[in-house]
């Protein structure tokens, strides 16, 4: 039976209105302004057994509720069964509240809307199918993200503990380099589409209060720029939970910030990608494949006296004096007094939740390359082992995707380390025993698969 690969691709404007809350920082800021346009990227693979879809959204994150209505309206349009579609963000902290996150409400008028323009590129792309090839490659790249989490001479962990910090002893972890690349041309040579799957949480900008793409969008523009109008670009973000663009050892020492850096860091990865293209072999015949299961994980346990410490914080005594803690959950680095009232709310929030909460996991093939689309910030060394699991030639393993259950963090991180990201917030949901449980269910999908 033929596999004959064809190939859409298309965009959809999902760039909220002025005044929105933009989420990515403890307290809430406002769109004053837009420096660029947020997009849905859509990619549609089909083989005349199956079709995939692929869409990245220029999002902090996708909810499980975006997903699932953007994917029942695929659905719906375009016949694409849910498990054959991703959906992630790519995590730029200059979008908009599309969850309760920290020091913002989910902006639920957009969140209603959202969905329809993601199946809106969906249908786009699927409408522009034609026959296509397909090549894929890997490159190292270790000179431009760097490892965020310290251990100081005072035993505690800290995320962005300040470049060249007289205290700093070491970072507790080590980067994963790789950048896997597809690339997708038409039979004629006209470029549809060119993902790059990278780990770096985000490069930023120049004003906080201005919606943006980042560096993510600055990618696709770049790789448009370079090999044409018609092809579709896009980052998946990888495992980065604690991985971004700072060396704070100092021995990397940036000349350019905000806009002016993320083109540079967008270009050094385009430029892996142009010249692995002159070296790619393109199949036009595929086989297609796709899992997905729904895992079931501890929520981090709120306790009682901890419900009375966020109400004594945020009703009676905001200047809580402490030295440790002062909630349960806060392994080493206390939290920082000026920030104590925000994770008071996010005691709350948590305490809403159930004890044991869901989220889905996928796993897709394409030829031999594997896909892992997991629903939260995955810590790099949670990465590294899913690619040991789902062996691929080559590995994606793409974060923000299906759903959002904020950081996943490796066990050791929430028992031993601590520090922000195992801190209990909406954006930090999972406990002790999550990233098992999410290897163990890539495992199952693959065995489906196989």
């Amino acid at each position: 039976m033929s596999l004959k690969l064809s190939a859409g691709s298309a965009t959809a404007n999902i760039t909220p209105p002025l005044r929105t809350a933009i989420p990515g920082g403890f307290r809430p800021r406002y769109a004053t302004g837009i420096d660029d346009e947020l997009l849905a990227r859509s990619l549609v693979l089909q083989n005349g057994i199956t079709t995939l879809a692929f869409v990245t959204c220029d999002l902090i994150v996708v909810s499980e509720k975006i997903s699932d209505r953007a994917k029942r309206r695929i659905s719906e349009r375009c016949e694409i069964p849910p498990e054959n579609v991703m959906i992630n963000a790519t995590h730029t902290h200059t979008g908009v509240a599309t969850s309760d996150l920290l020091g913002v409400d989910e902006d639920h008028s957009y969140t209603d809307w959202v969905s329809s323009k993601i199946a809106d590129s969906v249908e786009l792309a699927l409408r522009r199918l034609r026959p296509a090839k397909i090549g894929f490659a890997v490159a190292i790249e270790d000179r431009i993200s760097f490892y965020r989490r310290w251990s100081l001479k005072n035993g505690n962990v800290v995320m962005n503990p300040g470049v060249e910090n007289p205290d700093l002893v070491r970072p507790v972890g080590e980067i994963d380099p790789e950048l896997a690349m597809i690339y997708v041309e038409a039979d004629d040579g006209t470029p549809i589409s060119a993902v790059a799957n990278f780990s770096l949480h985000y490069v930023g900008t120049d004003n906080g209060s201005t919606i943006s793409a980042d560096y993510f969008g600055h990618f696709s523009r770049l790789m448009k720029r370079y090999i044409g109008e018609t092809c579709v670009a896009m980052i998946w973000n990888a495992a980065s939970g604690q991985i971004n663009n700072i060396d704070f050892s100092g021995q990397t020492k940036w000349q350019d910030r905000g806009h002016r850096q993320a083109i540079r860091m967008a270009n050094v990865l385009a430029g892996h990608f142009i010249t692995e293209m002159q070296l790619m072999t393109l199949r036009s015949e595929i086989e297609l494949t796709s899992a997905i299961e729904t895992m079931t994980v501890p929520r981090k346990a709120v306790t009682e006296k901890d419900l009375v410490t966020a109400t004594e914080i945020l009703e009676a005594s905001p200047n809580l004096n402490y030295e440790n803690g002062p909630f349960s959950w806060v392994v080493g680095q206390p939290i920082p007094k000026n920030l104590v009232d925000v994770y008071a709310h996010e005691c709350r929030r948590l305490a809403k939740l159930p004890d044991q909460l869901s989220a889905k996991v996928q796993l897709l093939r394409v030829g031999e390359a594997m896909i892992s689309a997991l629903p939260g910030e995955i810590f790099v060394e949670i990465g590294k082992s899913i690619k040991t699991i789902a062996k691929g030639e080559p590995n994606f393993v793409v974060s923000l995707a299906n759903g959002y259950i904020g950081y996943i963090c490796t066990d050791e991180a929430l028992t031993n380390q601590g520090g922000y990201e195992t801190w209990a917030a909406m954006s930090s949901i999972g406990g002790v025993g999550t990233a098992p449980m999410l290897e163990k269910t890539i495992g199952h999908l693959l065995s489906k698969l196989s």
